[in-house]
């Protein structure tokens, strides 16, 4: 039986993967690049922030996670010397087999480099940022263009002991985020290394650096990643140390492992079986170890339902709660919500009313002046930099909706509504700048749902076109935030004379949201307008139909165009309805 790596880590992580995959005696090149590329793209997606991919966004994302190792196949070779192996093509690449107990356990590495040592380098489509960010003071020093791990005695002036551990079993945690990473290449190591080697071998990862700015140059009509003054795309990480301390857990999991296998290979697992992690990390199987649990507002539901509850200072997890029979919100006793907007969730939905507080709706009401412009954008998160002046990740606009309402009540859809949408996946920003400086005049209210984002996609345009820096800064500085004004935000309404404790509750929650005040859980409650039915209906169907344009026949090409324009004029839309939806409750 063959347990690749991609299974290792996923059996190890919940047993009911086994049931899902079942492992198979022969396995091809290409089944085993599927498994690759689907954790991935995860990976992928998470950057991008997404939830989920299908068959159809992974055939799209494939293109750029392949240019992402072929990058770090380019940044290998210059920083070692020696043979080099890397192929696009999965069973080019070098491949390694242990056998253990009768399984046969396989891997094949991104880029192999051997001179007098041997290299591993592995291809992750995160960036440094993920590494360096857990401290606040580096614990990594970086040396030409490899990060390495500094050892306590190097920055005991920085940070205690006790610090420094806590710190660093943030990467030996395999479902922390940088642990996730590490943990891949410690599996990768355990296999390698059941076979006789007689040089040493140092593992790297090879990621992106957020901070590379792309200058704009292209090499037959392909972007041209060269180094240039913001640095490398492409960062290595030594993890040789982290993944050697890794492998006494990876012992114990292949142990796991083999135990699940014994147990349910030929049998289902049982639904009293879940593992303990199954609430931390993403998991395909939720919805068996959890179907007990409600689809609408089940105690997960509850806001800041991560910190937990509290009675008679005791502080209790979801899971404790869980464990009581606790499933619903409306189980959770009274005594445990020791926070006043789990009080407000609850009491809505027992009682089956939205709550409103109509003072603070009416305050944030106030900031709006007309004309309003309904702003909403939609991008393109590309792992790598397309155009002149982006980085990895960089959220790259390619169209904008506009829905102008110059008085109280009133908007036409159709014909109050404005726009651009890039006809291509060319550079048309500036098009795109243009036309957005044409629509929005000095007056009235850039009205947006979660102004972070708006925001800086603005500064971000602000700075690659300064030629228009002036204007898209003043659109900038008369953006009001609609989700202000549904959820509350605490220092605008402490600003407008409420107490600190009001300002910190909702202004509005509907039994219907489930916890969630994104528009499209908000918006029914106040209006009647939805997106079911819409052949686009969120921004990751936004974005892989945009990459897509390329690979649709003309006929295909109009119909997707048109349909975009139609979803995100639906955004501004729907926030007119918000926007009067609150009115209404507050007249």
């Amino acid at each position: 039986m063959i347990i690749t790596k991609t299974k290792f880590i996923n059996y190890t992580k919940c047993p009911r993967y086994i049931n899902k995959d079942i492992p198979t005696e022969d396995l091809s090149f290409d089944e085993y690049l599927e498994e690759e590329m689907n954790m991935n793209f995860e990976d992928m997606l998470s950057e991008m922030g997404g939830e989920t991919l299908d068959e159809k966004h992974l055939k799209t994302m494939l293109p750029y996670y392949n240019e992402v190792e072929r990058e770090a196949a380019i940044e290998s070779q210059r920083q070692f010397t020696g043979k080099f192996n890397y192929s696009r093509k999965t069973h080019n690449q070098t491949k390694f087999e242990c056998k253990i107990n009768n399984l046969d356990y396989l891997c094949y590495v991104d880029v192999y480099n051997e001179s007098a040592e041997i290299n591993i380098i592995e291809a992750k489509s995160t960036t440094i940022n993920t590494f360096l960010k857990i401290a606040k003071e580096p614990i990594f020093k970086k040396e030409g263009n490899i990060y390495n791990l500094l050892s306590y005695e190097k920055i005991k002036d920085k940070m205690t002991e006790k610090t420094y551990d806590k710190i660093k079993s943030k990467l030996l945690d395999r479902f922390s985020k940088p642990g996730h990473y590490i943990y891949d290449l410690a599996v990768q190591r355990y296999f390698i290394e059941k076979k006789h080697q007689s040089k040493k071998i140092n593992y790297y990862l090879a990621v992106l650096n957020p901070n590379y700015t792309f200058d704009g140059t292209y090499k037959n009509k392909m972007p041209n990643y060269s180094p240039n003054k913001t640095g490398n795309l492409i960062n290595l990480i030594d993890v040789t140390s982290l993944t050697e301390e890794y492998q006494p857990k990876v012992d114990e999991d292949r142990l796991l492992l083999e135990k699940y296998l014994d147990k349910y290979l030929d049998h289902e697992v049982p639904k009293d079986v879940c593992c303990p992690n199954a609430r931390e990390i993403e998991c395909p199987c939720l919805d068996i170890c959890f179907d007990y649990l409600p689809k609408q507002n089940s105690i997960y539901s509850y806001l800041d339902s991560s910190r937990g509850f509290k009675k008679d200072g005791i502080n209790y997890t979801c899971e404790d709660l869980i464990k009581k029979g606790y499933y619903k919100i409306v189980d959770v006793p009274d005594e445990y919500l020791n926070r006043e907007k789990n009080r407000i969730q609850k009491h809505s939905i027992k009682t089956n009313t939205s709550y409103i507080d109509k003072a603070k709706i009416k305050a944030g009401l106030a900031q709006i002046k007309y004309p309003i412009y309904h702003l909403d954008f939609e991008t393109f998160p590309c792992p790598l930099p397309r155009f002149k002046g982006e980085h990895p990740y960089t959220q790259s606009v390619f169209q904008f909706s506009l829905h102008i309402q110059k008085e109280e009540g009133k908007l036409d859809k159709q014909k109050d509504h404005y726009g651009y949408l890039a006809k291509d996946l060319n550079d048309h920003r500036l098009e795109l700048v243009k036309t957005l400086c044409s629509l929005i005049k000095d007056d009235g209210t850039v009205l947006v749902y979660n102004d972070a984002f708006e925001k800086t996609r603005l500064k971000e345009l602000s700075e690659i076109f300064p030629e228009y820096k002036e204007k898209l800064l003043s659109v900038r500085n008369n953006i009001v935030d609609l989700l202000n004004i549904v959820k509350s935000n605490t220092k605008l309404y402490e600003k407008l004379g409420f107490t600190k404790e009001q300002a910190s509750l909702p202004n509005y929650y509907s039994p219907n949201m489930n916890g969630s005040f994104s528009i499209k859980k908000v918006l029914p409650s106040l209006s009647n307008l939805t997106y079911e039915g819409m052949d686009i209906g969120n921004g990751v169907e936004a974005l892989i139909t945009y990459a897509n344009f390329n690979n649709y026949s003309k006929e295909e090409y109009n119909y997707k165009y048109n349909k975009l324009i139609e979803y995100c004029a639906q955004d501004t839309y729907a926030m007119f309805e918000v926007l009067e939806g609150l009115r209404k409750c507050v007249k």
